[in-house]
């Protein structure tokens, strides 16, 4: 689905058959004795026996995991070739997320879904990662087409793969492919239970579909099929598992807080800093806004300003080059952080934090170096507030101060107006 095209909807079951379906059971039905599949192997020669096995009728849904889709036609690479698979996956890089000592790349893969590492997945592939099919809607058709002619029937046939969804803790099987399947079935028109019109409601089908066969597939049973029999309108549209996906300008989240903000700040890929997935540090996350901040738009020269941030107990050494991925400090424009003295964090944390002061220094005193550290000031702000949307931060205040000099006896220098500066 492009950008400026709308999902393909089947009707309800109701305005299918012209009535109000009358509710009856669902069964979700294992496929049993699939071997171990191998590169080049024929998918429906060995499923057709099982499901003349279970009595497959016309109007069932066949569920099938994407991963034996993927282990018979050979899509596999070596462990060592992992990351580059991964890379190579993707249509972009949604988000980056530390865990312990892995970076799990969360990516939109060509066919619309948003996966950790583009859906290359290690478990129960003991020949090497094996790669999503970059068609998944196109051998849902080639397997349904190929049971139709071996078995006389008319199925339904959903290739499944997990996934975690936005907003929700655990992981479920989806719809990465679909054919002969109302995948989007639409509601609107239909009434509730109390006689309310329906006016927004697309049921996502496939996907549920889906999430019912993975209750008898499991993830360890070597059952990679299920049938799903009883749905009502389940198979009176063909509606690809494409359009299940937010792409383009339907994408209302296009990229998380952090790097939606990072982008905006004028970071590039590679200067991306990479947020762990469990919670983090106040002091961990101060840095990174410093560090964030820090950093010169694209063609920008090095700024003539520097930020500090100074703990609760006043000492200010500098914070040492990092080997995670955040730029490290010490140029023109760097922010630094102190090292030696943590901020409160964690669950023995006052309920109050202290405040914590961030000094933006001017690394001179012509104008041009005050609207710097203005600047400066107003970007790591922003690069705050981004950190604080998860948590809050502790209190933090913001000053501008002017740059050390040699003199003991310095004669003050004001802080300019915004008139000065005119």
């Amino acid at each position: 689905m492009t950008p400026t095209q709308s999902p393909q909807v089947a009707p309800s079951a109701s305005a299918a058959a012209g009535r109000p379906p009358t509710p009856g059971a669902v069964q979700v039905l294992p496929v049993h004795g699939i071997p171990e599949i191998r590169e080049g192997d024929d998918l429906a020669t060995l499923l057709s026996p099982a499901l003349e096995a279970l009595g497959a009728r016309d109007g069932d849904v066949l569920c099938v995991s994407t991963k034996i889709v993927s282990k018979a036609a050979g899509l596999r690479v070596a462990p060592e070739e992992r990351e580059a698979a991964v890379e190579a996956g993707a249509v972009r890089t949604v988000a980056r997320r530390r865990h312990t000592h892995v970076v799990t790349s969360v990516m939109q893969i060509p066919s619309g879904p948003v996966m950790a590492a583009a859906g290359v997945d290690s478990s129960n592939a003991p020949d090497g990662p094996l790669l999503l099919p970059e068609d998944p809607d196109a051998c849902a058709r080639q397997l349904r087409d190929a049971l139709a002619e071996q078995l006389d029937l008319q199925l339904g046939v959903l290739l499944t793969d997990t996934s975690s969804r936005i907003w929700r803790v655990g992981v479920g099987d989806i719809a990465l492919g679909a054919a002969g399947v109302a995948s989007l079935q639409d509601l609107r028109g239909d009434v509730d239970a109390d006689g309310r019109p329906l006016s927004v409601t697309v049921r996502a089908l496939a996907d549920e579909l889906a999430a019912a066969a993975d209750l008898v597939k499991g993830k360890s049973g070597a059952v990679p099929a299920a049938l799903v029999r009883g749905v009502p309108a389940a198979t009176v549209a063909d509606v690809p598992a494409r359009d299940l996906s937010r792409t383009g300008s339907e994408d209302w989240f296009r990229r998380p807080s952090l790097e939606s903000v990072w982008v905006a700040l004028g970071l590039s890929p590679a200067q991306e800093p990479i947020a762990r997935m469990s919670p983090e540090p106040a002091a961990d996350r101060l840095r990174r806004a410093l560090e964030v901040a820090a950093l010169p738009r694209p063609g920008a020269t090095a700024r003539r300003a520097r930020a500090r941030l100074v703990p609760p107990a006043g000492r200010d050494a500098a914070l040492t080059d990092r080997s995670d991925g955040i730029p490290g400090p010490g140029q023109p424009g760097d922010a630094s952080a102190t090292d030696d003295e943590p901020l409160p964090d964690g669950p023995d944390a006052p309920s109050t934090p202290p405040a914590v002061r961030i000094d933006i220094e001017a690394l001179g005193t012509e104008p041009a170096d005050w609207i710097a550290a203005g600047e400066l000031a107003e970007r790591v702000r922003t690069a705050l507030g981004a950190e604080s949307i998860a948590a809050p931060l502790p209190p933090v205040q913001i000053e501008i101060t002017q740059p050390p000099t040699s003199n003991p006896n310095p004669t003050p220098t004001p802080t300019p107006t915004p008139e000065d500066l005119r």
